[in-house]
């Protein structure tokens, strides 16, 4: 102990070196197919853990059903009540968590029914799986979309940003010749660098959004080709015997999200034609 509290003979921290200083480590092949391993990287990256409020699993839970203000996974409640003959009953609501503890930064307070969001939302899904052209065409529509924004934007974006790295690497080679030969001093040095730096890291994220976009496509083509051999030609009984689980299991797979607003609407929107199911208002 010190006068200025506590000093420890030992410190350590941890720096991240750039990626291009990054060493590669072979990885002997595991024999697994890569695009099962990225499909799998896919789930677990978006994959939240359920609710089970009550005892009972909630399907749209586990941020399937997100707040139409903010954005924030709604969250899945339990409120009890009485009959008029003393019997005691509960309900399972959806409700925005931020909503309901910070007013101030999101104003949707209403709380959705699960015993009618449920059914609601799946007999638009299943309706739709029932029909394996009208989910062909749905899931055609959306890739086409998606390849719009990945190919529409302006011809040769990676290619300029690349030749902007390049430009960067000239001039924080340039900034160190001049530094060794004593015309650019040390804070000129760090001040150029930084510069620099930050410029390097602007055109480096601008080409992660790019790759991205371009991984998320071939995603949604292979998950595209494994849904209509799953689900193409099944029969109505199977389907509409699933347990909540398996409804829930199936929702992922089409990456469906159920955006909950204010009004008590519902818009259902995934890797299929979002058009075709629009925005509902769920009843009993």
């Amino acid at each position: 102990m010190g006068p200025n509290g506590r000093v420890y003979r030992k410190k350590s921290r941890v720096i991240y070196r750039d990626k291009g200083e990054w060493i590669a480590v072979p990885v002997p092949d595991s024999g697994v197919p890569r695009e099962w391993v990225e499909a799998a990287r896919a789930v677990v990256t978006q994959y939240r853990s359920p609710s089970k409020a009550g005892g009972r699993f909630c399907e749209l839970s586990g941020a399937l059903m997100r707040c139409g203000e903010c954005g924030r996974a709604m969250e899945a409640v339990d409120r009890y009540y009485r009959t008029k003959s003393g019997k005691k009953g509960v309900i399972c609501y959806y409700r925005c968590r931020e909503g309901n503890r910070r007013k101030e930064t999101c104003g949707n307070r209403k709380s959705i029914r699960s015993d009618r969001a449920h059914p609601a939302v799946w007999e638009l899904i299943s309706g739709l799986l029932l029909d394996p052209e009208r989910l062909r065409e749905g899931l055609y529509y959306m890739i086409e979309e998606q390849r719009r924004v990945v190919c529409g934007g302006p011809r040769g974006e990676v290619k300029a940003w690349l030749d902007k790295l390049a430009t960067l690497e000239r001039k924080r080679s340039g900034c160190l010749d001049l530094a060794a030969e004593g015309i650019m001093d040390h804070s000129e040095l760090r001040s150029k660098l930084a510069e620099l730096r930050e410029a390097r890291e602007t055109a480096e994220r601008e080409l992660e959004v790019i790759e991205k976009r371009r991984e998320r496509l071939e995603q949604l083509e292979r998950d595209r080709q494994a849904l209509m051999e799953a689900y193409t030609g099944i029969m109505p009984e199977a389907l509409h015997s699933l347990t909540p689980e398996e409804r829930h299991q199936l929702y992922r797979m089409l990456r469906m999200r159920v955006v909950a607003y204010p009004d008590k609407t519902l818009e259902v929107n995934g890797s299929f034609d979002s058009r075709e199911l629009g925005t509902f208002t769920p009843t009993q």
